[in-house]
């Protein structure tokens, strides 16, 4: 039996939702039922076959408000993943789904992957309990998940924690990981050929997802037999490793 999945996206203001249509367009993903929460504001003109619109009077603003994210899910799926609008999937996506399926969620590091060293996030850390201790932090651009009761806890923290530091300049992503582990629930861990930011971090394999407003260069999934690959001045490049 087919598995049943839905790709969400958060974005309001005319700009970002047109980045919807494009993100949706370029990635090929039009077959997939298309859920995008926007404010009530901003004009959707574009549709597709499987178009849902979640219009939401936010009470969070700027980044967090995907912190307020998982109060607008869809039911009814077996997974779902949600994509920033500046990402586009260029290559199979399946294991993220299926590791969803198994684990509640799926998603790679960030590119600055130390929970406690990114802009001093160890202070929120200490206050809620948790010993900095050089934890994982996750990119939450591209999350695949699936809506357990376990992983709604984890997002209903994640909402709390960002309302408890409402002046922090740390965005949502800091608040889902650090929601992960008081919790401590435990992730899928995606290679980061799943969300690749093109910050000149090393490719091994085929880039999946890209994630950057930086053109895709034509020959992002050439030479896979190359160890160490990396973006550079627009295309990549054979990555110089010395001993």
């Amino acid at each position: 039996m087919s598995k049943k999945r839905a790709i969400i996206f958060l974005a309001w203001g005319e700009h970002f939702v047109k980045e919807v249509e494009e993100c949706v367009v370029e990635s090929g993903l039009s077959h997939y039922p298309i859920y995008l929460i926007t404010d009530e504001e901003t004009p959707v003109n574009f549709t597709f076959d499987q178009l849902y619109i979640t219009r939401v009077n936010f009470e969070l603003d700027g980044k967090v408000r995907k912190c307020e994210l998982a109060n607008h899910l869809p039911e009814g799926y077996d997974s779902l993943l949600f994509l920033d609008v500046d990402t586009r999937v260029i290559g199979d996506i399946e294991l993220g789904f299926e590791k969803a399926e198994l684990h509640g969620i799926a998603m790679a590091q960030a590119t600055l992957y130390s929970l406690g060293a990114f802009r001093n996030f160890r202070t929120i850390m200490e206050q809620e309990g948790i010993k900095s201790q050089g934890q994982l932090l996750y990119n939450s651009g591209v999350v695949f998940m699936q809506l357990s009761d376990e992983v709604n806890a984890v997002f209903r923290m994640s909402e709390q924690l960002s309302r408890k530091y409402p002046d922090a300049p740390w965005g949502d992503q800091t608040y889902l990981t650090l929601a992960m582990e008081i919790l401590n629930f435990n992730p899928y861990t995606l290679s980061t050929a799943f969300n690749h930011r093109a910050f000149g971090e090393y490719i091994s394999g085929r880039v999946r997802i890209w994630h950057s407003y930086k053109k895709i260069p034509d020959n992002v999934n050439d030479d896979l037999h190359l160890t160490f690959r990396r973006y550079e001045h627009g295309k990549i490049v054979r990555a110089v490793v010395t001993k």
